[in-house]
Parts: C-alpha cells; structure tokens; sequence
C-alpha cells in the first residue's frame, strides 16, 4: 500500500496515526461482525484488489484513531481505576469492590459475588451455508450486567440523520448471536461521543444533543433474525464471489452514503451554471409548482446527492460502479 501525506501532518501525529494495534485475522473464510455489515460489492471486491495498487493518505486514518484511542483508555479506566470511580458515583461496596475486568472461569466460580465487566472481548462462531463453513469474529466493546455498550465518535449530524441505526441493530445483534451467554438486554447502547459538538447550537435546538456525549438505546434484531441476515450475506458472498463486476449488485444509496437529490429552479434555461433562482432540496413536485406559478417558462434542473462511501472503499481500484461517479 503506498503510503501519502498530502495534509502535511508533522511528525509526531503521523507516528500515532500509524500505530495500529488491532489484531487482525487473515483466514480465508473469516469474516468480521462489521464487515458484515458492508455492501456484497465491497466484500467481493476488496478481495480482488492487489495491496500494493491501493493508495493511503494519513488524515484518513484520523477517526480510526481517535476511536481507537477513547476505547484503548475506557479499558485502562476500568482495570486501573473502575473500583474508585464507582465509589465516587455512589454504587454499594458490595458492587464496586467484586468488579473484575474480563474475569476467568476460575475467578467466577471461587467468588459468586464477582460482577463482571467484559471488555473488548473477542468471539467465534462456525457456520455453514449451502455446504461452506465461514467463521464469523467479533470484539465488542463492553458488556455490564448483561447490557451491551458500544462508543462511536462521529458528528452530530450523522446521530439526528438516524441512518445508521439499523447497521446498529445489525452490529449488536450479531455479537448478541457471537455471545449470547453474556448479552442478555434487547438493546445495544451506543454512546456518542460528537466530534463537532457546539454549545451554542445545544441552547437554542431542543432537538441538537444538550451534551458531547450521549446514551443512544437501538432495538437489536431477535438471534433468529440476525442468523439468517449472516446467512444471507454469505450467501450473497458464495454467489457472486467469481462473478465478474457487471453481475454483481451496485451498492444501494444508502450504502453510499449518497446525499438527497437537490432540485433547483432556473429562470433562465440557458443560465443554469450560476446560482439558481430557488432551490428546493429534495422536493421534485413543488419545484415544478413553482415553475408552473411562473407560466412553465424556466427550467427545473435535478442535482443528485454526493456519493461519499466510494473514496472510504478499499474495493475503489477494482469497481466500476464509482466510474458513473467519479470522472478520471
């Protein structure tokens, strides 16, 4: 992978932007909770590409990282400081004092009164679909009490979109299915934590969050459900695996993160490259009104929403889909 610094990141951020920690697993027939939430076109693509052709810049590694770090010091919290913090918030000896992270067999069984806090544990399960056996994996963040938590720093903007919450559902319903010894609550607690919080905006709009951080409850999908979304998706992956790119499915709108078509109203049919005389965002039949309250002179030119997934995709190089959006 050939490695840029276009942003003239210095020295001492790119050495941190470049340590990466995770543990990978490199198996054949292995697949991750998350990237099981990815479109079939990514997972079978991203397959062909050839490491070497694809091309990286280190402020794409920004959010990976800072994510990476809030959970790399949530564990350090509560292995080296969980018991003072939960004395401090209130809870009753009898709790804090028995907390242990990540307990082992032996731990619960010599002490029932243990109360366990599971932290970043990974899981395994063997499934077979129509004859081919795939390992699914997944780490989650936490789980207390049988409640699974999982921290997302993102923007604003994206929490009051609500788009993702079914890939929510979908991520805890899987390490539900991964765990179900430990996962007992219907929800997935998701904790923002905002990257663009503004104070200003929280004074004024009872919808804008009033904290940088928030609880969020999804309703994960039943265990049921959620075996039969893996098998799907592996059996989407088994069909088209070979296919070549013309047969296998485009990446929805949604998995493109494409914004809303925009529609504008030009008075002018011959001066549509300026600014418009009124924009209309995504409502198609009021812009014509308006046209038609003008006598049916002027033009109503559609502007679709900006394809954002595609330049985040490590299957870019070897997809022809993002070529009817992106001109070379």
């Amino acid at each position: 992978m050939r490695l840029t610094n276009n942003h003239g990141i210095s020295l001492p951020l790119a050495v941190w932007l470049l340590n990466d920690e995770y543990d990978y697993i490199n198996e054949p027939n292995y697949i991750s909770a998350t990237s099981l939430l990815k479109s079939t076109r990514q997972l079978v693509l991203s397959r062909r590409v050839i490491q070497e052709d694809r091309e990286m810049d280190l402020s794409d590694l920004l959010a990976s990282r800072m994510g990476a770090a809030i959970h790399d010091s949530q564990e350090k919290a509560w292995r080296e400081n969980g018991q003072r913090a939960m004395m401090k918030l209130g809870y009753p000896e009898a709790v804090y004092s028995n907390i242990v992270v990540n307990p082992t067999p032996q731990q619960i069984a010599e002490n029932p009164a243990i109360v366990p806090i599971w932290i970043e544990k990974r899981a395994f399960r063997e499934i077979t679909v129509d004859g081919v056996t795939y390992k699914i994996g997944g780490k989650f963040d936490q789980v207390i009490d049988g409640r699974l938590f999982d921290t997302k720093t993102t923007s604003v903007y994206s929490y009051l979109l609500g788009r993702k919450d079914n890939d929510y559902a979908m991520q805890g319903g899987i390490y539900r299915w991964l765990n179900p010894d430990l996962i007992k609550d219907e929800h997935i607690f998701i904790q923002f934590v905002f990257t663009d919080w503004q104070k200003a905006r929280a004074r004024g709009d009872d919808n804008y969050p009033s904290t940088k951080t928030l609880e969020y409850p999804v309703e994960m999908p039943s265990i049921t459900d959620t075996e039969n979304y893996i098998r799907g998706k592996i059996r989407e992956l088994i069909r088209y695996g070979n296919l070549p790119d013309e047969q296998i499915p485009h990446c929805t709108d949604k998995e493109l993160w494409k914004g809303e078509t925009i529609y504008k109203y030009y008075s002018d049919p011959n001066k549509t490259s300026g600014r418009a005389t009124r924009n209309f965002d995504t409502d198609k039949a009021e812009a014509a009104a308006y046209m038609a309250s003008k006598g049916g002179k002027g033009v109503v030119v559609a502007f679709p929403g900006e394809v954002k997934a595609c330049g985040y995709c490590p299957a870019f190089n070897a997809c022809k889909q993002k070529d009817l959006y992106f001109v070379a």
